[in-house]
């Protein structure tokens, strides 16, 4: 039986539907730098990282030329543009009301806890890490290791949860649980301790059956 009750959640691809806007982005800086995409899954490259997606694309001589200029779309266009997947807020509160927390760690900047804000996800989530505190990038566990320690959770129920490998990779090097959301099936469900095609899914497999009794 799974007894998993600290949710440590990604932001982009995994409660937020972000990427047909960050391909947008690269796109249109690969367009002003007289780059082709093609032969190239723009998508699939930026499961890894921006920046590496951007070397795959540009060369090495010029990745951060392109980074540069996705960071600008990017601005331009706006937040409104992204939006949480559908059931996302539903699942957020399944965690809380069956004796869960939902903790949030991305790489995104301050942008993230706007978007919850402006959607009325805050209130479901106990504590925020974004890539505005000091914490090495995933698949370090550093920040994983401090929610743990300040929230004296207990690793065996917490799991970490999102949709690239970085993601998984941390809860491994922390010790805790990971699960893939991967609706497009980029992964393997080996990459991960769990695999999931349906957000909603998650929490009815990770948390305790016994609370969800008509299920």
């Amino acid at each position: 039986m799974n007894e998993y009750r600290c949710f440590i959640w990604d932001f982009d691809g995994t409660l937020y539907d972000t990427y047909d806007r960050i391909v947008r982005a690269v796109k249109k800086g690969m367009d002003e730098m007289g780059l082709s995409p093609e032969g190239h899954d723009v998508k699939a490259l930026t499961k890894s990282t921006l920046r590496q997606a951007c070397v795959a694309l540009a060369g090495e001589d010029r990745a951060e030329e392109l980074l540069a200029r996705y960071f600008a779309h990017a601005e331009e266009e706006g937040e409104e543009s992204i939006k949480p997947f559908p059931g996302c807020e539903e699942v957020l509160r399944t965690v809380v009301e069956h004796g869960g927390f939902n903790y949030l760690y991305t790489h995104r900047n301050q942008t993230a806890l706007e978007a919850l804000q402006r959607d009325g996800l805050e209130g479901y989530f106990r504590d925020f890490i974004t890539d505005e505190a000091d914490f090495p990038s995933k698949p370090a566990p550093d920040a994983i290791n401090w929610l743990i320690d300040q929230h004296y959770l207990e690793r065996h129920e917490c799991v970490i949860v999102g949709d690239r490998l970085i993601d998984s990779l941390a809860g491994k090097n922390a010790g805790i649980a990971s699960a893939l959301f991967d609706p497009e099936g980029f992964y393997s469900p080996d990459d991960a301790d769990f695999f999931f095609t349906s957000l909603a899914d998650i929490p009815k497999t990770l948390m305790q059956q016994d609370v969800f009794p008509d299920e």
